[in-house]
């Protein structure tokens, strides 16, 4: 079948290649943006906000924390802050809630003020402990392995290589298993003389599951060979705690036992 004097499979195959050439493109100019504000943010007020915080909930002294909330309410809310370089909307919300609480509890000091201020410094400062922990990760997320192969064996590095090669490869297969399985029913609604005979749904649905195994294989490797610079997760830390307080249980229950 032909369109204006091109075949139609050649009209189809320019289509879905600009496509995905947009997205990468789109994609790519968004990651680069993206990097861009997290690095401001990190540098910005991250970092310097998650320190004064730490320091804050040190603090045992409970009027020398009390005026160090006072400074740092009070420094992150003048015109020149940069506050505003908070990404997530709900703790730019939440700070400028206890912002409210800290003048209240300025204008009547009690027991109750004094609590809600406190209570909500630790629950932003567990907020910022989070992004700063993972806009760190990100932007330091290819450190390990930058050093890696920096004093690994060439001849690693270049298996290292290839398998990038090889995982984005299988990315790329599943998408196409994916188009494949789009046209295939639409074959199936509205047939077109182009499309190979022999094809069917049955063989769309094994390609796109083959697609989706080599991936997950790929994935699998993936983050076994791929040295990523990222901390441990909070689920595992209160996994590991969990197990080793479960274990202290068993052994003094065994002592008392015995």
């Amino acid at each position: 079948m032909k369109i204006w004097g091109i075949d139609l499979s050649v009209i189809i195959v320019a289509l879905v290649t600009a496509y995905i050439g947009y997205q990468f493109n789109l994609r790519s100019k968004k990651r680069e943006t993206f990097l861009k504000e997290l690095g401001a943010s990190y540098n910005e007020i991250y970092s310097p906000m998650f320190e004064q915080l730490s320091l804050i909930i040190e603090t045992e002294e409970k009027s020398e924390k009390l005026r160090m909330i006072g400074i740092f309410v009070q420094e992150y809310s003048n015109k020149d802050s940069k506050i505003r370089l908070i990404a997530s909307s709900f703790i730019l919300d939440y700070f400028h809630k206890l912002k409210r609480v800290y003048f209240k509890y300025i204008q009547e000091e009690n027991r109750v003020n004094e609590r809600e201020l406190l209570e909500m410094v630790n629950g932003l400062y567990s907020m910022i402990e989070d992004e700063y922990w993972n806009a760190h990760d990100i932007i330091y997320e290819d450190h390990k392995q930058f050093i890696s192969d920096t004093f690994s064996n060439p001849f690693f590095v270049i298996l290292s290589n290839i398998f990038r090669i090889v995982y984005h490869f299988s990315v790329f297969v599943f998408w196409i298993s994916v188009v494949i399985l789009y046209f295939t029913i639409t074959q199936l609604i509205s047939p077109v003389e182009w499309f190979p005979k022999w094809w069917n749904i049955t063989n769309a649905f094994l390609f796109i599951l083959l697609a989706i195994m080599f991936m997950g294989i790929m994935m699998m490797f993936k983050e076994i060979l791929i040295k990523k610079n990222r901390r441990e997760s909070k689920f595992v830390k209160n996994l590991k705690k969990k197990i080793k307080r479960f274990f202290v249980k068993v052994s003094n229950g065994e002592e008392r036992t015995s």
